[in-house]
């Protein structure tokens, strides 16, 4: 059985060209593995709060010395952390934000990257520990960036920000202009995307 962590970022419930995107990824791979269990992780309906002083303090005490305030407050965290660990592929759909990712996506990010749980430190440098999984990006820009890529700070941020934590296979799809075209071109254009998948 395949385990798919799905991991939605649009504040948007409906008409999210992100997540649409993402459902096309999504059954593309059910197809193929019909046994897929998939967990949904909606970061605009979690609450994921931003860290804190109280979870910096927390994230860097030994585990052994932890009262039970810095437990509870990095409860979420380990829920966060045990889900990605426990995926074999994971499914993030993205919409651009003032050329960077949604908040609620940076916040979920600092939750999961604790030295010691995702990746490690010492004297020779940084190791991920996210190894051997498939992260799969469904982007959404609202322009089209051929002429300013300089401005997009989602794909490079994410495809290092992951690779930092271990992923070395990464697939990015971005569907661009959904502020500028219509209904019509944007569902070609993503037609055309998915038989990339």
């Amino acid at each position: 059985m395949k385990r798919l962590l799905r991991i939605d970022t649009s504040t948007r419930k409906d008409d999210s060209h992100s997540k649409d995107l993402a459902n096309r990824y999504e059954a593309h791979y059910k197809n193929i593995h019909s046994d897929t269990k998939v967990c949904y992780r909606d970061l605009s309906q979690s609450d994921i709060p931003h860290i804190s002083q109280n979870f910096i303090e927390a994230m860097f005490t030994p585990t052994a010395d932890r009262n039970q305030t810095m437990q509870n407050t990095l409860q979420l965290s380990e829920i966060l952390i045990g889900e990605i660990k426990d995926a074999e592929i994971i499914l993030l759909s993205v919409p651009m934000y003032n050329f960077s990712i949604p908040s609620s996506l940076k916040a979920y990010i600092d939750h999961i990257s604790r030295v010691g749980e995702t990746f490690t430190m010492d004297e020779n440098g940084f190791t991920g520990l996210l190894t051997g999984k498939k992260l799969v990006i469904c982007a959404a820009y609202g322009a089209v960036f051929d002429e300013m890529k300089q401005m997009d700070f989602v794909e490079p941020y994410l495809k290092s920000l992951f690779g930092f934590l271990g992923f070395t296979d990464i697939e990015y799809y971005t569907i661009e202009g959904t502020s500028m075209l219509g209904p019509e071109e944007l569902d070609r254009n993503k037609n055309l995307l998915s038989s990339n998948f």
